[in-house]
């Protein structure tokens, strides 16, 4: 029988959740404000960025809120799984739960990192690393309690 994970720790994840869906729904309903303000400083760093970023006319403009707006949408529903795992299955402490959410989340930040790094916009922009290690944090407090088989048996170690 999966033993319950400690409240807390789904709470955090349901915060980074809501944390989350706000974020989405300010890509949906502001993506203009959040690229001027947002995104677009915090991403390109780069003066030739920069500068193809200052310089977007109506068409393309609106295309990149578009594609902002579809991308809050998307995290938006991802927010939403991970917040109800975190607040059904995983507080019930079952192991698909704990496995799905590190599973998503390291496949996101992988391929995140690899468009990111393939189109020039550097290391600096890899911020993404942090809501990684927001992720990780309770990953990494309830392995033990997720994975009771990994414990290391101290009798063995004695032999």
């Amino acid at each position: 029988m999966p033993r319950t994970a400690p409240v807390f720790w789904s709470h955090w994840l349901l915060v980074l959740s809501l944390f989350l869906i706000l974020y989405g729904l300010a890509m949906v309903f502001a993506s203009q404000i959040m690229n001027s303000a947002f995104v677009g400083p915090l991403l390109y760093h780069g003066e030739v960025l920069r500068s193809a970023f200052a310089r977007l006319v109506e068409p393309e403009l609106m295309f990149l809120n578009v594609l902002n707006g579809l991308l809050g949408t998307v995290t938006i529903g991802y927010a939403i799984l991970i917040g109800w795992m975190a607040v059904e299955p995983f507080r019930k402490g079952e192991r698909w739960a704990w496995n799905a959410i590190l599973v998503s989340v390291l496949v996101w930040a992988t391929l995140e990192g690899y468009v990111k790094l393939t189109n020039g916009l550097g290391f600096e922009s890899l911020a993404h690393i942090g809501l990684v290690i927001v992720v990780a944090i309770p990953l990494a407090m309830t392995y033990r309690r997720f994975h009771p088989s990994a414990r290391i048996d101290t009798n063995e170690i004695s032999k």
